[in-house]
């Protein structure tokens, strides 16, 4: 987990440099777009207000003992031009699959399990609705 504090001589230092570009929000969109821009030759600079970067691609320890994705499950998202022109996995980027992928409990004790496993979503899904279980393979593109 990267953190930074700023004191008195560092938040000095960001004030009086000239920046070509400010970023504010150190996100994984606003990162991204720092990297684009200073792979583009100009000086950039990520405002962050939290003690954290990455936004909803984080895992905290929100619960002494116990880990928690903000939404870093989304990654799939991240189009792969992205993670080969910024060199991501030199710098330690690993996307690990999920399997189960999905885990959602249900107040009243039951819960659904999803995963790459047609068989395995057709029994859990049959378990609230057969309708829903023939008709979740079409869903996906």
């Amino acid at each position: 987990m990267w953190r930074r504090s700023f004191t008195t001589t560092s938040a000095t230092a960001l004030k009086d440099k000239k920046w070509d570009a400010l970023i504010i929000g150190g996100g994984h969109n606003g990162l991204t777009s720092a990297a684009y821009l200073a792979r583009g030759g100009l000086s950039v600079a990520v405002l962050e207000r939290r003690h954290i970067i990455g936004g909803a691609a984080v895992t905290e320890e929100l619960i002494p003992g116990f880990k928690f994705s903000r939404c870093s499950y989304l990654q799939s998202l991240l189009r792969p031009a992205v993670i080969n022109e910024l060199e991501l996995a030199k710098h330690g980027l690993k996307l690990l699959k999920r399997n189960p992928s999905s885990f959602t409990p249900c107040l009243d004790g039951r819960y659904l399990l999803l995963g790459p496993d047609k068989d395995l979503n057709h029994s859990q899904i049959s378990k609230f609705s057969q309708a829903d279980a023939e008709a979740y393979p079409k869903s996906l593109f």
